[in-house]
């Protein structure tokens, strides 16, 4: 219904299986004050629950709901059934076990509950039994009940209430305009209903069989305004067509009409603009959120949904376009016009307009899409400002490096955060190393994933966008590569771009008590430096290691971090360099959840991350544009251990080993302390080599003092027969009191990034990172399957099926699965003839607990079908429907 609260749903009876369906009778004459109830449903969720109560009143005026839906022209009965939520819609019964009204709402913290009478449910049973058109009108005005002492305050005269109590002996009040769409010029707030066709008209069953019968035409009204008796003719219009019947969708972004219920709450004419439903990553942009009236985009006025498509059709990819809106929430306290510029995404989410093929007449409701094709061209190129656009305060130092500072953008879709932020986005800081080819370092918290927008600004005056390139499968380190046609523009223009200079040899350490200088970005984007001294740099382990975050995804280890005694405030991220301007460090933004079990918040710190752990890989890129930066790792984490705490468990430590470590944390001025192992991943390279409380002694021929030994270790072997990437190296480890040799093959990682992911009945899919299998243990990450879920859209077949993210998908219809090819191949599921459903698909799960699960699940190609998302070798990003 398109005003009240119910609605009906078509089974077809031949289906049920050895069950006998029972018929209740609907008898809305029977509601009556004292009358006995039991309100069946499923009360609090739980199936089939009874509660008893007693109807103390049956013309209580519709409840009011802070939301934008609400009831109008009805009477609803109340009683203290204490019904919650699970209950809407339940049939409350009598003793005759006849259906006398329907639960619609309660009352939070009390027993109240509200009924809403049946009359309009019979009367669009018995259309849609008959097969004929279910009519519903209105008069565009809102009724509410008053009693005739209220009424005779606003204007009601003597006459009037003897003349209706004449007619009706029992009347105790009289229907009053409560409110009108703007629509309406006759009937006005405040005016007493009458007659009604020459008819007194007291009650809303009575009002609402008129305007049911007298759709597409008009109806006489008499009504008493400020004592005035007024004769008015007006206009009934169909209800169906004041409720939006299309709407777009655009990735999670869901625009369709006003609507009458939104604009009755409001007070706006019907063609103000189109409403935000949903937001999604288009217009989350603007900071628009649900309940927003879009009034004009692209420069084009938008008043109902057609001119919102035509206006942004033709909008190509990553391209920004202005948008006028309003907050409609806030409308009691701001109607303020927002302006902002959204960013259009068409590469990960079709655009699709949908449409109900069923209006008012008695078949089911049927919605279509239609996709629109992408636009060809690209997106605008901003114009280069020159070098007039770049800061010219500063000191000496941050008039150096701010030609090589930039900040960083980034934005995903929320279905699609993977490594991201729950938010899906975030912002930070990155070093520009190569002005040429546009490449920048950065953090994974400006830069989490390759499935996102991010964009770079340059010199503080420009903006392009970005892909990422690389991602370090083991530090907070990220590669971004800016659009090479714009940042050939910028140079052209004269916009002063200079590759950053990374301090080399003992400068590209740091150790405790050095002072340096902080050049870096404030919240405001200002650029300013501050000098600074290192407190520390060390391992965290232990109980200051980075916590294991409760939704899997990467956690920085095996890094040494550096400390600022002094961290300037404000500091939103930067570099860390010497008097000259060598990049000494990255002063990198940390994401991680606190601890606390009671309270696991995302939370941001910065810490400095020294020049030697990344300058191997830029020396490599910038040595070979072509190739791919690689990794080799034994898939162990490391911990520190005071070099004395371990002489007092492990005995005798070798004197050579003990005296090059001392020597080096001298060098570092930091307690003397060894690198053991603390966790080994279950399918890694040094499964079954080595073990939690091993300590390293050497690897490769080089002797362990510190974690990033362990990697210069494996880039660069010391021993006299070099091997290659892919042969084993020779570990020395300190095991129960003795040395014991190991010999390990590395694994050879690239980046840490998804590069296609699956979205089939709902459930985001992906390939099965390590981080996952780093939380699974030993006794479960060798049974992981192949295909991660990762986490499961609202409304979709999986979650009707109560399927959970974070496990593992091993089989569809008994068939393993173990890459996302399989998943497309099994999801294919053919329909039966003469069915409109496809069958169901038996899935086998795996949790992270090693705990086994069957659901099954039934596709739904029309409003989940399946998308098959992928990234080019350029980085870029496409969807495929494959349904």
């Amino acid at each position: 219904d398109p005003i009240h609260d119910f609605g009906f749903f078509r089974y077809d009876p031949k289906k049920l299986r050895f069950t006998e369906p029972a018929v209740i009778a609907l008898e809305p004459k029977d509601l009556r004050v004292g009358t006995e109830i039991r309100v069946v449903g499923n009360d609090a969720g739980e199936k089939l629950q009874i509660l008893s109560g007693t109807i103390a009143r049956i013309d209580r005026n519709v409840p009011e709901f802070n939301t934008v839906y609400n009831d109008e022209n009805t009477f609803y009965a109340g009683a203290g059934a204490g019904t919650s939520g699970g209950s809407s819609g339940s049939p409350v019964l009598n003793k005759a076990g006849h259906a006398i009204a329907l639960n619609a709402a309660g009352t939070d913290g009390a027993a109240s509950a509200f009924f809403l009478p049946l009359d309009r449910v019979c009367y669009t049973l018995s259309s849609l039994q008959k097969g004929i058109p279910v009519l519903r009108g209105t008069c565009q005005a809102s009724f509410l009940f008053k009693a005739f002492d209220e009424l005779m305050k606003v204007g009601l005269l003597d006459s009037h209430e003897r003349s209706v109590r004449e007619k009706e002996k029992e009347a105790t009040g009289m229907l009053l305009v409560d409110s009108v769409l703007c629509e309406q010029k006759k009937l006005r707030p405040g005016d007493i209903l009458l007659s009604l066709e020459g008819e007194v008209c007291i009650d809303f069953v009575h009002l609402e069989k008129i305007l049911d019968s007298k759709v597409g035409s008009s109806v006489e009204i008499k009504v008493c305004r400020g004592g005035n008796e007024l004769l008015l003719s007006v206009e009934v219009l169909d209800l169906h067509s004041l409720i939006p019947r299309s709407y777009v969708e655009l990735g999670l972004d869901v625009v369709h009409g006003l609507g009458y219920h939104a604009a009755r709450k409001t007070h706006l004419p019907l063609d103000s603009g189109v409403y935000l439903a949903r937001p999604g990553y288009v217009f989350e942009s603007l900071g628009c959120d649900w309940g927003s009236l879009i009034t004009c985009v692209n420069g084009q006025t938008v008043k109902a949904i057609e001119d919102f498509v035509r206006a942004i059709e033709d909008i190509p990819d990553r391209q920004y376009f202005p948008v006028l809106w309003y907050d409609m929430r806030e409308f009691r306290r701001d109607r303020t016009l927002k302006t902002g510029f959204a960013k259009m995404s068409r590469a990960w989410s079709p655009l699709k307009i949908w449409r109900c093929q069923s209006v008012a007449d008695a078949s089911p409701e049927e919605w279509e899409s239609e996709e629109l094709a992408v636009p060809s061209r690209p997106a605008r190129l901003p114009e280069p400002p020159g070098r007039f656009g770049v800061l010219t305060g500063g000191d000496r130092l941050v008039r150096q490096l701010q030609a090589s500072l930039v900040t960083i953008r980034f934005r995903t879709d929320q279905r699609f955060c993977t490594e991201a932020l729950e938010s899906g986005s975030s912002e930070g800081v990155g070093l520009l190393v190569d002005a040429k080819r546009g490449l920048v370092l950065t953090d994974r918290h400006s830069a989490p994933q390759s499935l996102g927008a991010t964009e770079v600004t340059l010199g503080g005056c420009a903006t392009v966008d970005a892909e990422v390139l690389f991602i370090h499968p083991q530090h907070n380190i990220a590669l971004l590569r800016c659009d090479p046609v714009a940042v050939g523009l910028l140079l052209k223009g004269r916009v002063p771009l200079s590759s950053a200079r990374i301090a080399k040899g003992k400068k590209a350490g740091l150790r405790a008590g050095e002072d340096v200088h902080f050049v870096g970005f404030d919240s405001q984007g200002n650029v300013f430096s501050a000098e600074c001294k290192v407190s520390a740099v060390y391992l965290p382990s232990g109980k200051d290691e980075f916590p294991p975050w409760s939704v899997p995804r990467f956690r920085e280890r095996n890094l040494e971090i550096a400390v600022l005694t002094d961290t300037p405030e404000d500091a939103r991220g930067g570099v860390l360099c010497d008097s000259r301007g060598a990049v000494r460090a990255l002063f990198a933004s940390f994401d991680f959840q606190t601890a606390r079990r009671d309270c696991r918040e995302e939370t941001t710190e910065a810490f400095g991350i020294p020049a030697n752990v990344f300058l191997p890989m830029l020396e490599a890129i910038r040595k070979d544009a072509t190739i791919t930066p690689e990794v080799r790792s034994l898939d162990m984490e490391v911990a520190a251990v005071d070099l004395a705490t371990l002489a007092r468990g492990a005995g005798k430590l070798p004197k050579k080993w003990m005296q090059a470590v001392l020597q080096r944390c001298g060098q570092q001025g930091q307690v003397a302390r060894a690198i053991c192992v603390c966790r080994v991943l279950a399918t890694g390279a040094s499964k079954a080599k080595l073990r939690p409380g091993d300590v390293l002694l050497s690897v490769a021929g080089k002797t362990i003092a510190c974690a990033l030994d362990v990697e210069e270790a494996l880039a660069n072997p010391t021993t006299k027969r070099k091997r290659e990437a892919s042969k084993e190296v020779e570990i020395c480890v300190l095991r129960d009191q003795k040395e014991v040799v190991e010999h390990v093959t590395p694994s050879v990682l690239g980046s840490e990034d998804d590069a296609e992911l699956v979205i089939w009945s709902g459930m985001v899919l992906r390939r099965t990172p390590r981080c996952i299998l780093e939380r699974c243990g030993e006794s479960v990450a060798p049974r992981a399957g192949g295909v991660f879920v990762q986490c499961v859209l609202a409304g979709s077949p999986a979650e009707t099926r109560s399927l959970h993210p974070h496990c593992f998908l091993m089989e569809m219809n008994g068939k393993p699965v173990n890459t996302l090819s399989d998943v497309l191949l099994g999801g294919q599921s053919e329909k039966k003839r003469n069915e409109k459903r496809a069958p169901y698909v038996r899935l086998l799960l795996l949790d992270m607990n090693g705990q086994e699960h069957v659901r099954a699940i039934q596709p739904d190609s029309l409003f989940f079908p399946t998308l098959h998302l992928q990234r080019n070798s350029l980085g870029r990003w496409s969807c495929t429907q494959k349904d």
